[in-house]
């Protein structure tokens, strides 16, 4: 296991989603690149979320920011619970600016199977 946003966990998350070539990402989730800076005791790490696959550091042209501890972060993306990203607003942990119009559409994500597939992959190697 590798210890979540560390540059081990992140070469982990790279050859896993490598070896899942030929993701099937929904349109909504393709369309958008966002930036997020995640919080931890470790510091801030720059994530970047393009066309859904995961990437250390930002995009020079990301859609969207966002901010938010790394709790969020894990519970979100890694652990599939959506319902945590509107704890975090609701509770002011995570903030959001940019074109928020390309945000909208992901309100009703739901990962395919292939994305499930990955997800579940990188869970089980995620030390929190």
């Amino acid at each position: 296991m590798a210890k979540f946003l560390s540059d081990e966990w992140f070469s982990k998350v790279d050859e896993l989603t490598k070896a899942a070539a030929g993701l099937d990402i929904p349109k909504a989730m393709k369309d958008v690149v966002v930036n997020l800076m995640v919080s931890g005791s470790d510091g801030e790490v720059p994530i970047c979320m393009d066309g859904g696959i995961i990437r250390k550091g930002h995009a020079a042209n990301a859609d969207v920011q966002m901010s938010m501890p790394a709790e969020y972060a894990l519970s979100i993306i890694i652990r599939g619970e959506w319902s945590a990203g509107m704890k975090g607003w609701v509770a002011r942990k995570i903030k959001v600016s940019g074109n928020m119009r390309k945000l909208i559409p992901l309100q009703v994500y739901k990962a395919t199977a292939s994305q499930e597939t990955l997800r579940k992959l990188i869970e089980s190697i995620t030390e929190s």
